[in-house]
């Protein structure tokens, strides 16, 4: 059994650990609203989605200046964690990784603010964005259908979802994230990161049609 609280401690705690790592430059504030555990944005009035279509720098800046995520990375990148918990389970998430658009200096990152450094960039060198893609799990068991797993990450596309065994523990997405994206942190973290990604939250969603699929399993 979970609860909002215990999920929003989690939270918590990893967005500490990431601080006192440097990891992350700053975090907002975890709350609880009802059933859902998220950030409490700089901005709660600011719609979340500028469009729905695929993530732009439009985006990303407006995520930013909303303080629409729960960490930002030395590099200027998002971590955007958000459960919901109901009848002592979780009940489905938004585990998002949004990669900085521009490749920014660190030691600016913790000075400055990020939203003049990436207009600096705009202006002085503005086709030298990097494309990296960002990277989204969700789990979302009512909008479960064909193309459309119950628990899938998606990536490069709005409509590229690719099936997940299962939810995702809050320790496997940070694990995943750093391992993939920044692996010499990963390494000089280890211990951390490893130990995270052990952890389960609910049981397998995955259906025998996703698993003819390319998808991904884990133990």
């Amino acid at each position: 059994m979970t609860t909002t609280r215990a999920v929003r401690d989690e939270v918590n705690n990893l967005l500490d650990y990431l601080l006192g790592a440097e990891i992350a430059v700053f975090s907002n504030v975890v709350s609880i609203t009802g059933t859902r555990v998220t950030w409490h944005a700089l901005n709660p009035t600011t719609p979340f989605l500028v469009n729905r279509g695929d993530p732009s720098l439009d985006d990303y800046k407006h995520w930013v200046e909303a303080g629409a995520y729960s960490a930002l990375l030395f590099d200027g990148s998002l971590l955007q964690i958000t459960y919901d918990v109901e009848g002592g389970r979780i009940v489905g998430h938004r585990l998002a990784y949004v990669p900085c658009p521009y490749r920014l200096d660190p030691i600016m990152v913790k000075t400055d603010p990020i939203l003049d450094i990436i207009d600096l960039h705009v202006d002085a060198e503005p086709t030298s964005m990097v494309l990296h893609s960002w990277v989204r799990f969700d789990f979302d068991p009512e909008a479960a259908g064909p193309s459309h797993p119950a628990t899938h990450m998606t990536i490069n596309g709005m409509d590229c979802r690719i099936a997940c065994a299962a939810p995702l523990h809050l320790g496997r997405f940070v694990d995943f994230v750093f391992r993939h994206f920044y692996p010499e942190i990963w390494n000089a973290h280890l211990p951390y990161f490893a130990a995270s990604a052990r952890r389960e939250i609910g049981e397998r969603t995955i259906t025998e049609e996703d698993r003819n699929s390319p998808h991904l399993h884990w133990n």
